[in-house]
């Protein structure tokens, strides 16, 4: 499944909001909170100014 997490970082470089995007395809809330999870978890290049960026972080899970 793919899960698209929508996520703002502020300047500093750190995850401040995380959603989940329209373009996931699962439904499965395991892989939906693993994925916002990890998003929370990321961590940017600081940069200088106030404003906050956003963007996106696609996951792909695998089932082995």
């Amino acid at each position: 499944g793919r899960v698209v997490v929508s996520i703002t970082v502020n300047p500093g470089g750190f995850v401040v909001a995380t959603s989940i995007n329209r373009l996931t395809n699962t439904v499965n809330p395991a892989l939906r909170k693993a994925a916002e999870d990890a998003a929370k978890k990321a961590r940017f290049n600081a940069v200088e100014g106030l404003n906050n960026q956003t963007g996106t972080i696609t996951y792909y899970f695998n089932l082995r």
